[in-house]
């Protein structure tokens, strides 16, 4: 019955039979006056509950007309509502203004062109979804509404780093040139209040003339005035190890830091390029890659090839220069189709595949460089800190020095590699953010020093970082909370001035015997802490969150804790600056090559900076 859903009679009744329904209070049937389901009705149901159950009756009839009534006064729309419903926006209309807000940050969010909003698919769902939206020319979004936004998000990003990102920054920094554009990345790196690691992108900023030192210097200069951001804030920028990025950093008088993911690839090409074997052997995989991704033909013979084997369907990887990793997956998924290979290069030639000892020594290789792949891609996380790097080298040199029939046919590359390492890592325990941050992590502490001083040097490192931090937070405490009313002195009134030379001596020689000075006083103190830190065990280093663990014990840990959130904010290496350089590359496609640099900036600043505001600006 079509009614049985709706009419509340119903819920006091089943039909358990064909044309009879059973009373779910007294358990009778009653007809429903026919079998045949279109003459079916309810005149009998309701005279039951009526006879039988009153109350039941009475509730039933009330809902029915409750029904009736609501029905009844559906409102139909007036006649200017119907015209309000397909009537265009004006410009100025707070809901046409809501969704130009909305299509501009879908733009930068998506990395579209502004030629998007041009397009006929979109006009289509925007005026099926809103028909009295009136959608602007691409100017409009890229002229009248960009700027706008990014102002906004400018506002709010330095409300954040001067309010919640606490007194210590870290950045990291690259330079990228396009075919009409360069620009300079900014990225910065703090821990919060609550013991959170944050990345906020501030810049992709357009460079002209030429990037020299000085050029570098004065620009990222006036980039952190720009962000309010002072000198003593800055614990470390990182950058790659460019000549003009060195010198421009130094000109401007940051602590600074090599990225160690460069300086692992420089490792590698070092030993890559050590040994002739692997060179030839390298030279060979990379003409068989080229062979398969220059003929579409090659590829679906290839393909056969592998289905009549059983092998994965996978294609050839090529490597590229600028990424090692690259050429060790190239050798894996060699490695990997080595028997499709071998019959590719029988029936139809035109490749020719390694010999049985060429691919020994590939195998090898794998087994060297995946250590290293894996360390390059655990300091590349956007969790990771410079606390990574001193246990990362010193694992790679234990690895390195291992020998064993996986490193026969390489052993020249492995000594390359091992002696690379030590050079271009030779200071790394003589560099106070390095080993600071390696002793205030959790994880490691002091186990993984090799230097037998390093340890002495951390902990008087420790001793001058606590009498800097501790005068800074002070200062920062005491503009926070103004002037201190019991140091206002009255008007004319006369200061006592500062103590003379003579006069301090004699305080030092008067001193009772075993009275610590305040600066001895605070020494021992951090030191006592220190030394109970480091008697604790360590956490597991692959489970451990250092900063969850510095978040629960900062307060046991009081003079500690600001340290390890100094000093472990910075990552440990400028593999964030390098991430906002490949969103670059997908904003300047080919739809809008001609893109200037002032909206390049603007859109690469808003990709990253509306989802991690979450678009609440």
């Amino acid at each position: 019955m079509a009614e049985q859903k709706t009419n509340p009679v119903w819920q006091h009744f089943t039909e358990p039979t064909q044309g009879k329904a059973r009373c779910n209070i007294c358990d009778g049937l009653v007809s429903l006056g026919a079998e045949k389901a279109n003459k079916k009705n309810t005149t009998n149901l309701w005279s039951h509950l009526k006879c039988h159950h009153l109350q039941a009756y009475k509730e039933a009839q009330k809902e029915k007309e409750q029904a009736a009534f609501s029905k009844a006064n559906v409102s139909q729309p007036t006649l200017t509502e119907m015209f309000d419903a397909k009537r265009k926006w004006q410009n100025s209309d707070p809901r046409s203004k809501q969704l130009d807000t909305l299509v501009t940050e879908m733009i930068a969010t998506d990395n579209q062109p502004f030629t998007f909003v041009s397009g006929i698919g979109f006009r289509r769902l925007v005026a099926a979804m809103e028909p009295r939206y009136n959608i602007k020319t691409e100017k409009h979004y890229r002229t009248d509404i960009l700027d706008g936004i990014v102002a906004k998000v400018e506002k709010k990003i330095k409300v954040l780093i001067a309010e919640d990102a606490g007194p210590f920054l870290s950045f990291t920094t690259d330079c990228w040139s396009g075919d009409t554009e360069a620009l300079m990345s900014l990225t910065c790196h703090f821990i919060d209040d609550n013991w959170k690691r944050k990345q906020v992108v501030l810049n992709a900023k357009a460079m002209s003339g030429s990037h020299t030192g000085e050029y570098i210097s004065n620009m990222f200069i006036s980039l952190l005035k720009y962000w309010d951001i002072s000198h003593d804030r800055v614990v470390l920028v990182l950058r790659d190890s460019g000549a003009n990025m060195v010198k421009g950093l130094r000109l401007a008088e940051m602590p600074d830091l090599s990225c160690s993911a460069h300086t692992i690839q420089l490792v590698v090409n070092d030993g890559l390029n050590s040994q002739r074997v692997v060179q030839d052997v390298n030279a060979k995989l990379k003409n068989i890659a080229k062979h398969f991704n220059h003929s579409v033909l090659a590829k679906q013979n290839l393909k056969k090839i592998q289905k009549d084997l059983g092998l994965p369907q996978h294609s050839i990887i090529q490597s590229e220069p600028t990424r090692w990793n690259s050429t060790l997956h190239m050798m894996k998924r060699m490695l990997e189709q080595k028997r499709a290979l071998n019959v590719y290069a029988g029936e139809y030639g035109k490749i020719a595949t390694p010999a049985a000892e060429q691919w020994d020594i590939v195998s090898n290789l794998i087994d060297s460089l995946e250590p290293v792949e894996e360390v390059t891609l655990e300091i590349s996380r956007s969790e990771a800190s410079i606390s990574s790097v001193i246990p990362s080298i010193v694992v790679l040199k234990m690895m390195l020095q291992a020998e064993g029939p996986n490193t026969r046919g390489i052993k020249t590359l492995r000594e390359t590699m091992l002696q690379s390492l030590q050079k271009r890592f030779a200071r790394m325990e003589e560099t106070k953010c390095l080993v600071v941050a390696t002793l205030l992590d959790p994880r490691y502490k002091d186990h993984v020093f090799f230097a037998v001083d390093t340890l002495t040097k951390a902990k008087q490192w420790i001793k001058e970082e606590h009498a800097i931090v501790s005068e800074q937070l002070k200062i920062a405490t005491t503009e926070d909370q103004g002037p201190d009313p019991k140091q206002i002195r009255v008007e004319n009134e006369e200061l006592p001035g500062p103590p003379s030379v003579l006069q301090q001596m004699y305080a030092n020689i008067l001193r009772p015997h075993g009275s610590p000075t305040q600066e001895s006083d605070e020494e021992h103190h951090i030191s006592e802490q220190l030394h109970q830190y480091l008697r604790e065990p360590l956490i597991d280093r692959q489970s451990g969150q250092p900063l969850e663990w510095w978040k629960q014990n900062a307060s046991r840990l009081h003079l500690l804790a600001p340290l390890a959130r100094k000093f472990l904010c910075p990552p440990p290496s400028s593999v964030p600056s390098e991430r906002v350089f490949s969103e670059i590359g997908n904003i300047y496609d080919n739809k809008r090559s001609r893109l200037t640099g002032e909206h390049a900036e603007h859109l690469c600043f808003l990709h990253d900076n509306l989802s991690f505001l979450n678009w609440e600006y």
